[in-house]
């Protein structure tokens, strides 16, 4: 690590510190520097979080495969990898509807749409709409595509959906033809052996990787802007603290164990995930952690972790409700009880498949704008501090991919041991 006598994360933390004050300083809103100055300057500031990102996609894919396939070939049948996958399914879903409904509640309540006029949305209707003109699927469409039919844009496109499902059947090769699929087996044991030599070859530079990438944000975010919708990103940040309530909940119901101690314990992700603003990236370090820090077994660690990079969007669900209610406060649509139930499950389906990587919900924020007939040119408001809330709801997708994967090690353990007894 960078500076190896000093814990891991108070220099993650550090480094986050001293990048929000380099950000701050540097912005060309404070008039320190000008924007024409600084611009030469801006790519050589992110490029140790590039190379600290890149290393980690690098092996990202492989890695969530091997990952995936030995921790269902590690179970003894496919009743197992039934009882464990069904279970983790249902959690998934369980919290995220809970996200969407604290999201949806908190913003009726606080009503952050009623603090905006309508001239803010016209000021800054000039920003560019093409990156929101993205066809969104149909959902056979989806079904459709989570089979790969070309492994090589699979990966260069990273969909997660595919890599999880190829990951699946390699694993259940593994766990239906032993003998045939030894040779394969101990590749992939061997692959995952060098993905987590380059894991932790990377945390060596994380550090100064979160400085230069917060830096970076910091310098990108319009001040006037972020507070302008300080009572909008306040109920978002709001909703993500209670998440981490819940999650604490659970984790004390459902295991008997201190949730504190639990958050302690894996506080390094969601400063990585605040840092790089993608679940995916950071999803090699969280394997790296549930299994030497947690102590979890490896064939829930390697089967969660990644489903969970995937589909597992708690953070993100509850930003979707809270900006569709925000901007129908803004643009005056009123929303039925009915609309409102319709909005909770549509941004439920919408967040399971949300790509792990920054700033993909605002194009899933399009789509359920339009189903609710809300003007999607509102989006444009949000667009200048998305970056920061994406940062924020990261933190929260990371925790609750940990606390799901620390909650059925538990649960998995119990099952284990009462079928022995």
């Amino acid at each position: 690590m960078f500076f190896p006598k000093i814990p891991f994360w108070v220099q993650i933390f550090a480094s986050l510190l001293l990048g929000l004050l380099f950000g701050i300083l540097l912005n060309p809103e404070t008039g320190f520097i000008s924007a024409i100055s600084l611009k030469p300057y801006l790519l050589w500031m992110k490029l140790p979080g590039d190379i600290f990102l890149n290393l980690l996609q690098m092996i990202m894919i492989p890695l969530v495969i091997v990952s995936i396939a030995l921790g269902v070939s590690s179970l003894r049948n496919l009743k197992d990898l039934w009882n464990l996958g069904s279970k983790t399914l249902i959690y998934f879903i369980f919290t995220t509807v809970v996200s969407v409904s604290i999201g949806i509640s908190l913003a009726l309540v606080i009503k952050p749409g009623n603090q905006i006029q309508n001239q803010t949305v016209e000021a800054n209707s000039t920003i560019s709409n093409s990156n929101l003109n993205q066809n969104v699927e149909s959902v056979p469409e989806i079904i459709a595509n989570i089979i790969p039919k070309n492994l090589v844009n699979v990966w260069s496109k990273q969909q997660m959906l595919s890599v999880v499902f190829l990951g699946m059947i390699l694993g259940i090769f593994f766990l239906t033809s032993r003998e045939s699929g030894s040779a394969l087996k101990a590749f992939c044991h061997s692959l995952e052996s060098f993905c987590l030599w380059v894991v932790a070859t990377a945390m060596k530079i994380a550090p100064l990787a979160v400085l230069g990438l917060m830096s970076y944000a910091m310098v990108q975010i319009g001040f006037s802007l972020l507070f302008g919708l300080v009572s909008y990103i306040g109920t978002v940040i709001f909703g993500l603290f209670c998440i981490l309530i819940f999650y604490s909940i659970l984790i004390f119901i459902l295991t008997r164990k201190n949730p504190i101690r639990f958050l302690n314990q894996v506080r390094e992700i969601p400063l990585l995930g605040f840092s790089t603003s993608s679940s995916s990236s950071v999803l090699p370090y969280s394997l790296k952690l549930a299994k030497e820090k947690l102590k979890l077994k490896e064939t829930v660690a390697d089967f969660v972790l990644p489903l969970g990079a995937t589909i597992n969007m708690d953070g993100t669900a509850l930003y979707q409700a809270v900006a569709t209610v925000f901007l129908s406060q803004v643009y005056q649509v009123n929303l039925s009880t009915i609309d409102l139930f319709l909005l909770a499950g549509t941004v439920t389906a919408a967040s399971i498949g949300t790509a792990a990587t920054p700033g993909v919900g605002l194009v899933i924020l399009t789509s359920i704008l339009y189903t609710f007939h809300i003007p999607i040119e509102g989006i444009t408001i949000l667009f200048g501090v998305d970056r920061f809330l994406d940062m924020c709801r990261t933190s929260v997708n990371l925790t609750g991919d940990l606390s799901c994967a620390f909650i059925m090690d538990h649960i998995w353990k119990e099952t284990n041991t009462n079928e022995k007894n």
